[in-house]
């Protein structure tokens, strides 16, 4: 007996299944794809159970009559390739011919479509890779693609799909990104009878940035143009300032297709060298028009990742453009100081309150001040007596504490010294305060007297509902309040400090996309996770004697389960008296 053998039909196309449709926005987005390419000018998305259930995409495309639906869902059939050559001048965004028979393989799919010009309309289904006869029917002119029921012959692969809200997620993304490539074609996204996107067409990318993401985002927009022999960027960036939490924001299109590549990300971010704080990214919409020959789109059957044929090339000219309109742009915010935005005015006020204490400072104490400011050692050297603040261990004597670098404090203990992490130390401290009111079903919460209302990217928005549940046990409120925005009514006390918006952007951003809602005990830690290093004091922060004080006692008092922060970096290090002896070979 042969230990090769042909696989069956039903296996192949399941397999080539799993390499193209691995979740219901896997099937939406092939779907829109065929329908862009079918010159449709308005393309309905409808889905029930997160797409589980149900996914219908209906255009008002070209269509297909009844001999082209007898090919549709079959492999490698398509339109839009007839030679070899062709796949070195690919003009559309679908054309493996794997789409169709990879729905059908996997679920109860049917096509219903009418050319434009005929008078009657044909419908093909196929229930799991086992198609039925062609039928004449009614319809209107373009094309209705249906899929139920996906994976139900794939049970391993349907064990694999998230909650509702998090494939509504994936979903809204796709539809976003398909929405900036093409502002002139209305898109709709309908969820349960509920409408989640109405996007009708609009003259110009930045209008529809507008609609998306909201005006504040467009007012906001540096554009971006350069134009080569066989190469055109096109699009928009924004200011350093108007920075995210992650690199969901940057969205590169190659002739009309979302793409990822690693060089034109790495020249986003030399772009920015030096204008954003650590882990944080810039948000640009890249177009690039190159010409079919000079890249590979066939790299990856999803077709998100391309090959260039002269990537050094490409990452030149983006860098190049991009350096230019931020130059362009600060050159131009510099000579119109009245039209500083917001956030910069506060950094401003900020800087300019904080030179005034500190000339305010140096008048009140004048030379003794001075000299304290000369380093932190001497600002934050403290000698306390034991009745106002007893040392650990009972040790009998006076103790000191300190700052340096404004991000550790050295403590004296009876046998040595401690150097603390002020953050890690904070951070831990928080997690367990965070945890008992989760025990003892009083989060730390408090009502806001006015409501904060929130908008949110599409994906980042289901993300957040998806934990309205867990963030309600950790003293946090939130509604929904139209279509991509939230209304915050009560939020944490140990976030009373930070800013609500920036720290839900922040709270998704640390999310990985896959793996936190495996169980609801994971996902419920890595969120109280999340909240007390957002709400720690952070390194680089100088804190008075008091706020000292108030972070020893606190060690103090959980001594135990401070040695590591939430993420197992250690919170102190110890040097007895003997090792600090030996390193100056006193012994």
């Amino acid at each position: 007996m042969p230990r090769i053998k042909i696989l069956p039909e039903s296996v192949t196309n399941k397999i080539a299944a799993g390499e193209v449709i691995d979740r219901p926005a896997s099937v939406v987005k092939e779907l829109i794809e065929n329908a862009i390419d079918a010159k449709a000018t308005k393309i309905d998305t409808y889905l029930e159970d997160g797409g589980r259930k149900l996914i219908r995409v209906s255009d008002d495309g070209i269509g297909m009559d009844a001999e082209d639906l007898a090919l549709a869902f079959q492999s490698h059939a398509t339109s839009k390739l007839h030679h070899a050559d062709d796949l070195f001048a690919i003009h559309t965004l679908g054309f493996r011919g794997e789409a169709l028979p990879s729905i059908g393989a996997v679920s109860h799919a049917s096509i219903i479509s009418r050319v434009k010009g005929t008078m009657n309309g044909a419908e093909i289904k196929i229930d799991g890779g086992v198609l039925e006869k062609i039928k004449e029917c009614g319809a209107p002119e373009g094309t209705q693609v249906e899929a139920r029921d996906l994976f139900f012959n794939v049970p391993v692969r349907k064990k694999f799909l998230r909650t509702v809200s998090t494939e509504m997620a994936y979903i809204s993304e796709v539809l976003t990104r398909f929405s900036l490539s093409y502002p002139k074609i209305h898109f709709t996204l309908m969820h349960n009878n509920r409408t989640v996107f109405n996007l009708p067409p609009v003259q110009d990318t930045a209008e529809r940035i507008a609609t998306v993401f909201g005006e504040e985002m467009r007012k906001h927009l540096i554009p971006v143009f350069l134009r080569e022999e066989m190469f055109t960027l096109s699009g928009y960036i924004a200011p350093p300032f108007f920075d995210k939490a992650n690199a969901r924001m940057q969205f590169i299109f190659l002739n009309g297709r979302y793409i990822k590549d690693s060089a034109i990300f790495r020249a986003i971010t030399e772009a920015y060298h030096g204008k954003l704080m650590h882990k944080r990214y810039a948000i640009v919409f890249l177009f690039l028009q190159v010409e079919p020959s000079e890249v590979d789109v066939n790299v990856h059957p999803t077709k998100i990742e391309v090959r260039f044929r002269n990537t050094g090339i490409i990452y030149n000219y983006i860098l190049s453009a991009l350096k230019e309109s931020l130059n362009k742009s600060a050159i131009k915010s510099v000579s119109m100081p009245s039209r500083i935005p917001q956030m910069e005015k506060d950094v401003v006020r900020s800087e300019v309150n904080l030179l005034k204490k500190s000339l305010w400072e140096e008048f009140s104490f004048g030379k003794t001040n001075e000299m304290e400011s000369r380093t932190d050692i001497q600002t934050h050297l403290k000698t306390d007596e034991r009745e106002n603040f007893p040392p650990a261990g009972g040790f009998d004597k006076k103790r000191t504490y300190i700052q340096i670098h404004n991000a550790f404090i050295v403590e004296e203990v009876d046998d040595g010294l401690n150097i603390i992490d002020q953050h890690a130390l904070h951070e831990i401290i928080l997690y367990h305060e965070i945890e008992r009111s989760i025990s003892a079903s009083k989060p730390l919460s408090q009502r806001l007297l006015i409501p904060e209302l929130v908008e949110l990217s599409p994906k980042d928005f289901y993300n957040i509902i998806s934990l309205k549940d867990y963030l309600e046990k950790l003293g946090i409120e939130i509604e929904e309040f139209g279509q991509h925005t939230i209304v915050i009514r009560a939020f944490s006390q140990i976030l009373k400090n930070l800013n609500s918006k920036k720290f839900m952007e922040d709270l998704v951003a640390e999310l990985s996309e896959e793996g936190y809602l495996k169980s609801k005990d994971k996902t419920l830690n890595k969120l109280i996770s999340i909240m007390a290093c957002k709400g720690a004091i952070k390194a680089g922060q100088r804190l008075e004697l008091q706020e000292i004080e108030e972070l020893l006692k606190k060690k103090t008092s959980i001594n135990a389960y401070t040695n590591n922060c939430p993420h197992g970096r250690p919170t102190t290090l110890h040097f007895s008296f003997d090792e600090l002896q030996k390193q100056f070979k006193r012994k």
